[in-house]
């Protein structure tokens, strides 16, 4: 049996890489990678909530007119 450098976990003797955490058995461990990811909007997101946005300023307006017609 081998211990994972990483994790501790006990692995087969003949496995390359810890089944726990994936590090590769017999080097030291690295450092972990930290990735900024910016996800953009879309195309579309940025149109449906422009029509969202329009169409309830129109039914706010239609509710105004609509009290003071009465």
């Amino acid at each position: 049996m081998a211990t994972c450098e990483a994790c501790g976990n006990e692995c087969p003797a003949d496995a390359a890489f810890c089944g726990a955490c994936g590090h590769r058995l017999g080097g030291e461990p690295q450092e972990p990678v930290l990735l900024e990811v910016r996800v953009g909007k879309s195309s579309w997101d940025s149109f449906w909530s422009c029509l969202s946005t329009a169409m309830a300023v129109l039914a706010l307006i239609a509710l105004v007119l609509w009290v003071f017609s009465c």
